[in-house]
């Protein structure tokens, strides 16, 4: 296998075409053509499978290109690095990042991380489990800047805690439940939760074991905060937010706490990264970046970050 071939192989499985492949590596579609079929030829598999539509990947296709993101991506941080140390920083840093730390402190974080590292490209992403772990695990995500793996999976990737935050349970202003004191009043109505793969979204099963109660009877996923406060706003479902996005929402998006009496369970909020390979000058830069904007008070410029900030507790 080739380099060239392998990044044909990513190219394709992003962009769904040879066409799209071919625009996104500056190549020509027979060029991309010609590097599936060498390396088909070469593994005598099957990986690419053409229908009218575009191109899909096979089983084999799939499973390869698992291990190809993540040749692709070693390389790039490789030419990373060799220009680094040029003095040339440059590529790009793939970040997701938890929507509360997105309302605060990430602007600042950013804005210093720029002027170190002009020329070094941005790329965000929702700081979900689901979105997040993925891409960690292909080598395609550099940071997630979010809470902790639960279960077996915490074990997979290196965790820097940074926060310590509570959560509550929110729904819109005027809710039926809105002014409900116990989790037992919640059990039947409309749950909306981000979807954790490796427990199955379980948070709102183990909130209500943990508290005697069987288990509420409609629990639907999410994997965008958008979506979930539109839902929230025209809907009786209710969710869970970590009390510093509680603070962040704004008054027109018409959201409340239900104000229960059971404790809920602390959510810790750190970086996250792939273990067992070297960590770019970028990503050490955006790190020391965002430690630098926890413990400087400077930035806290307004009342609303303030506020949201009184929520957390800093773990460095």
């Amino acid at each position: 296998m080739k380099i060239h071939q392998l990044r044909a192989l990513v190219a394709v499985a992003d962009t769904g075409s040879v066409r799209g492949a071919a625009r996104l590596l500056h190549a020509s579609p027979a060029a991309i053509t010609q590097s599936l079929q060498q390396i088909e030829g070469n593994l005598r598999l099957q990986l690419v499978a053409r229908t009218p539509s575009g191109v899909t990947l096979t089983s084999d296709g799939r499973t390869l290109l698992e291990h190809a993101r993540l040749i692709v991506g070693q390389i790039a941080r490789a030419h990373q690095a060799v220009d680094t140390m040029r003095g040339e920083a440059r590529g790009r840093l793939s970040i997701a990042v938890t929507a509360w730390v997105a309302m605060t402190l990430l602007p600042e974080a950013v804005l210093r991380f720029r002027q170190i590292m002009p020329d070094v490209q941005l790329e965000f992403f929702e700081g979900l489990l689901a979105i997040a772990n993925p891409r960690l695990r292909d080598g395609s995500l550099d940071i997630h800047i979010g809470r902790q793996t639960p279960g077996d999976t915490a074990s997979e990737f290196a965790f820097k805690p940074l926060f310590l935050t509570t959560l509550a349970v929110v729904a819109r202003q005027g809710h039926p439940r809105a002014e409900s004191r116990a989790l037992a009043d919640l059990l039947d109505v409309d749950w909306l939760v981000a979807l954790d793969p490796e427990t199955e979204g379980l948070a709102p099963y183990t909130m209500f074991e943990k508290h005697g109660l069987p288990a509420p009877r409609s629990v639907h996923f999410l994997h965008s905060l958008t979506v979930a406060v539109s839902l929230l706003q025209r809907t009786d479902m209710v969710s869970i937010f970590p009390w510093p996005l509680v603070e962040r929402c704004p008054p027109h998006e018409s959201l409340c706490a239900i104000p229960l009496r059971e404790q809920l369970d602390d959510s810790i909020v750190g970086v996250i990264t792939r273990p067992g390979q070297p960590r770019s000058a970028a990503v050490e830069c955006f790190v020391n970046c965002l430690i630098d904007t926890i413990r400087d008070p400077a930035w806290k410029s307004t009342p609303e970050i303030r506020k949201a900030m009184n929520s957390v507790d800093v773990l460095i």
